[in-house]
């Protein structure tokens, strides 16, 4: 069985870059970008994050105002 290549990445612990590349370092190993890939990819991540974001919010806005006083 091929171990899941899927890695988690709850918080940031460091970032750091060199030779072209970006490295992302968490509790669950390291990642490495092609540093010209992933700066192709920012407005696709950001938009996406946001998109996230805005869903959080509104689950949160929605329990409140379920809230009786």
């Amino acid at each position: 069985m091929e171990k899941d290549k899927t890695i988690y990445v709850h918080e940031s612990n460091t970032l750091w870059s060199d030779n072209g590349e970006v490295y992302l370092e968490c509790d669950n190993g390291t990642i490495v970008f092609n540093a010209d890939t992933l700066f192709n990819d920012i407005p696709t991540l950001a938009a996406l994050s946001l998109k996230e974001r805005k869903k959080q919010e509104n689950v949160i806005l929605e329990l409140l105002t379920k809230i009786k006083e």
